[in-house]
């Protein structure tokens, strides 16, 4: 009988020492601060990527939350919202998230696709998109080239923009794709993006 109590003693004082080792190890690991976007970006049209890559760089960018007041992100425009007869649109306001430390993609010729990863702060983004950023364009309006956005649909390509022209009065659309998909990530999250994006938006953009 006492063998058999020292043997359960042995056993519990074991398990109990396990238990609490296990549970200094939970509290010395790091919380996460951080989020994880990662995924795989493919490509159409590569052989333009001829014409074009000399000109600029490809970078890939995640723009903060959308809001009207002051402007940021990217999402819907109203109308006349910049004033009388002025067309809105579906187009980023103001700088992407990351715009001091862009992604700058390292394409290679003929590659149809490619994988990235970016470590974000939690919160809401409203767009991550690649881009083509030229470097001869100075008008800030029209010198990155939307040629992907994460929209929901990793199968089809979408280049994110409405925009509007206003003709004789009459507000009508000359690009219209679908908008960007708005992402949430709290930290120590890893979420995982694929989408489309296609070289072929370039000659149309730069016109």
């Amino acid at each position: 009988m006492k063998k058999n109590l020292r043997d359960f003693a042995k056993v519990f004082l074991a398990i109990l020492g396990l238990a609490l080792v296990t549970t200094s190890c939970d509290k010395d690991d790091p919380v996460p601060t951080t989020a994880k976007i990662k995924g795989t970006i493919t490509m159409q049209n590569t052989d333009v990527w001829a014409e074009w890559q000399d000109s600029g760089e490809v970078q890939l960018t995640l723009f903060p939350d959308y809001s009207l007041d002051p402007p940021a992100g990217w999402g819907e425009v109203p109308d006349e919202f910049f004033g009388p007869g002025v067309p809105g649109g579906n187009f980023a306001l103001g700088a992407p998230y990351n715009a001091q430390d862009p992604l700058i993609v390292n394409y290679e010729a003929g590659a149809t696709s490619f994988s990235y990863e970016i470590e974000v702060e939690p919160g809401t983004y409203s767009a991550l998109a690649l881009g083509f950023r030229h470097d001869f364009v100075t008008d800030a309006s029209r010198r990155t080239a939307t040629i992907g956005v994460h929209h929901g649909d990793p199968a089809t390509v979408s280049y994110g923009v409405q925009i509007k022209i206003n003709m004789s009065g009459n507000i009508v659309p000359i690009l219209d794709f679908p908008a960007p998909s708005s992402i949430t990530v709290a930290a120590g999250d890893e979420r995982e993006i694929d989408f489309v994006a296609d070289f072929g938006f370039l000659p149309i953009w730069y016109r």
